[in-house]
Order: structure tokens, then sequence, then C-alpha cells
């Protein structure tokens, strides 16, 4: 992470804005698939907590489409955290497992996994820091954590204002907030974590062969002449434990090992 504060005190200091803004381009990385298959491949024979799973409603269930079942399907183990409890028992009955969690609490689950995935979570609550908290509190010190979120300044955002003559961006009436790179550097860097990877994924899986070139070519054409946040519809945060705090944390694994041995 880039501290500005090191630069200056002043947040709005050009040097340390582009201290910020050079770092933000050092970690970014533009994804030739889609955002589905980035999340597959990110829970993949892991031990997975799903933040959020529920999705307002049972009516976005389905046993196909439906993410985080798509999740269960390649994950190793997988886990929601769920603050609607009519979600929570309607998914349970299903054989999914589902904890009925505020997930901005201190409530600590006994358990830590090798990914936690927060999708299209945190512009919906009223403290973002308190959400990445309770991710990394049930983070394996090794362990990653994948936060999504859409992209306000997308195309399709600003074709939605159009066509409905709306000065704002109102897609979705719950949201509390857009939450843009630089915000999201200063949530984390609050929390206490490390922006590892700032992912750009396509919208839709590519088709395979010369479609999917010509996809992925005609992306990184218009990126040559327009800002990453003009092309794609979604931001993807990959998050880590500090260094040194990943550090200790294994040291602590391991003597705990050797205790139990």
């Amino acid at each position: 992470m880039f501290d500005w504060r090191k630069v200056s005190s002043d947040p709005t200091n050009r040097e340390a804005t582009m201290g910020v803004d050079a770092f933000l381009r050092s970690i970014t990385r533009i994804e030739e698939t889609s955002r589905l298959d980035m999340v597959l491949d990110f829970c993949r024979d892991k031990d997975v907590l799903d933040i959020g799973a529920g999705e307002h409603d049972v009516s976005f269930f389905s046993e196909e489409g439906w993410e985080h079942g798509r999740i269960a399907r390649v994950a190793k183990r997988v886990v929601a955290a769920e603050l609607m409890p009519e979600l929570c028992a309607h998914y349970n009955a299903k054989g999914f497992d589902f904890r009925h969690v505020d997930a901005t609490s201190d409530v600590d689950l006994g358990d830590r996994f090798d990914r936690v995935f927060i999708g299209d979570v945190i512009e919906h609550v009223n403290d973002p820091v308190a959400l990445l908290n309770f991710a990394k509190r049930h983070l394996k010190p090794d362990g990653r954590i994948l936060v999504t979120t859409p992209n306000p300044f997308a195309p399709r955002f600003r074709q939605h204002r159009r066509q409905r003559n709306q000065r704002y961006v109102m897609a979705n009436l719950e949201h509390t907030r857009w939450v843009s790179m630089s915000n999201m550097h200063e949530i984390v860097w609050r929390a206490d974590l490390e922006m590892a990877a700032l992912r750009w994924p396509l919208m839709k899986r590519p088709k395979k062969g010369i479609a999917r070139d010509w996809a992925i070519f005609s992306k990184k054409l218009l990126l040559s002449v327009a800002p990453l946040e003009d092309v794609f519809v979604e931001y993807a945060f990959e998050l880590a434990m500090p260094g040194e705090k990943r550090s200790a944390q294994n040291v602590g694994a391991e003597k705990a090992e050797a205790r139990a041995d």
C-alpha cells in the first residue's frame, strides 16, 4: 500500500494523489475472462466464506445460475454469511451452510478461510471498514479477500442515466455509496489490510477463437485512449493481510501445532 500521509498531511496534495495513482497502476490486472469465471477461479478448491450470498431475495436462486451455488460446486468448502434470517432458513433447508450474522459486527464465527468473497456488498453497508474487519477476522494468514463492486463511471451506467433522464446513478436504491479505486485504497488502509491486486474482469466470458481474441484486443485498444473506469463495468479488489501480520500469524500457527504434537 502507498501511504500518502508520509508525503503530505493534505489529502489533496498533488504528489500524494499521484503516488496513490502510481500504486494502483502498478497492481492493475486486466482479466481475459468474465467476472464469474474470475470469482470461481478465486474460490476453486479452497475453504471459502461468501459474505452476502443470499442476494436480497430467494427469487435470485436457481440451480444453474445462482452465484453462491456455482461457488459451492468448485470450492473445497463454502460457508455463507447472511444478514436476513429468512434467506438463511431457505438456503439451509436446501443443504447449504448459511450463518445468520451481521458481517459488519464484531462476531467471530470461530472458523478461518483461505478465501473470503464479498460480491457487490460493500456499496450496501453502513460501515465498509467494519465489513473488511469482519472479513479479515476470518482469514487464514496467507488467505485472500476478493471484493467486487459496480463501477459507476462505466458506460452502462451513463447510458442508464440518459435513458431515464436522471442526473445521478440510481441503479440500486439500496446502495449507500459508490466505492471508486481511491475510495477503496483508503478503506483498505483504515482496515489495516493490503491491496494485492486491482482486477478488471470482462462483463461476459469471451467466445473462443477469433471472437475471443478480438474481444480482448478491442478492450486493450480502447484502454489506450480511455481510462480504465470508462471501460470496465466492475471493480474487483484482491486484498491480503499485511506482510508482517502474515508472518506473525504463521509463526503462531506453527507454535500451536508444535504444542498440539
